[in-house]
């Protein structure tokens, strides 16, 4: 549910309008799967899901992307919209660069780097922080409201979160190493 939150609010935080291009960066991530999912929902003319090889690009098909691109830019470069970007880091610039003119960069991880003023300036382009525990301390009304969202298109079948393994807690060890591999596709969960 958490990484469906965290999804939601990182689309919400965007503003998408009916129609926009959405590029969505760790798209066969826990979180990234659902937010190319819930672009689709909310409307999203065409998604671009970006991954680290070709090897996922079929996975986030079948979470909805139309297009799929391994380097954080819009597939066929062809620019979007709005960016959901959990990576930060090496792939910042490319997601920004990949933005329309007035387009939005919605940075929700804590991969750091520096954005030049003037690469916003240019194409009179937002970045936008957001933080899913903001949320849940300071609007409990708005994370109930987005929790019960998240259900209902779960119950309808629109969303379908995917997950890539299931550990016990004392496998801790092993659910990090799926993940800082890289190789997942979809959550990892942890079993107390």
């Amino acid at each position: 549910m958490r990484s469906g939150l965290v999804a939601i609010g990182a689309l919400e935080a965007a503003r998408p309008r009916k129609g926009e291009a959405a590029l969505a960066t760790a798209a066969a991530s826990g979180v990234g799967h659902l937010a190319v999912q819930l672009a689709r929902v909310r409307g999203a003319g065409r998604v671009v899901g970006a991954v680290s090889d070709a090897g996922k690009a079929g996975f986030v098909r079948s979470s909805g992307s139309t297009t799929w691109s391994s380097t954080g830019r819009g597939a066929g470069g062809e620019p979007v919209d709005y960016v959901l970007d959990a990576v930060g880091g090496d792939m910042l610039s490319p997601a920004l660069a990949s933005l329309t003119p007035g387009g939005r960069l919605v940075a929700y991880s804590s991969g750091g780097r520096t954005i030049q003023a003037y690469d916003l300036l240019i194409g009179a382009k937002s970045v936008i922080g957001f933080q899913m525990a903001r949320i849940a301390r300071g609007e409990p009304e708005l994370y109930e409201r987005w929790r019960r969202e998240l259900w209902e298109l779960f119950e309808e079948g629109a969303v379908k979160p995917a997950v890539h393994g299931e550990f016990a807690l004392e496998e801790a060890a092993r659910a990090h190493a799926a993940i800082e591999s890289r190789g997942n596709r979809g959550k990892v969960v942890l079993h107390p």
